[in-house]
């Protein structure tokens, strides 16, 4: 296993690191069959596996608490 010294690294090197966890992350809960969640322009949406997107309500959300 490589070794990591975070704090030696530059912020480009410190993006691309949590970029790729960040990819790795994805594709492991993608490859379990649970959706993500991430935003766009349009809003706050949850991403399946199979590539659709589901976009979420602010007010559905505050009904449920």
């Amino acid at each position: 296993m490589k070794k990591i010294v975070f704090f030696a690294m530059g912020r480009k090197e410190k993006e691309a690191f949590f970029g790729e966890a960040t990819k790795a992350a994805i594709a492991g809960a993608h490859a379990g069959g649970r959706y993500t969640a991430h935003g766009d322009e349009k809003g706050v949406y949850r991403l399946y596996p199979d590539g659709h997107k589901e976009y979420l309500d602010a007010r559905d959300e505050k009904n449920r608490a």
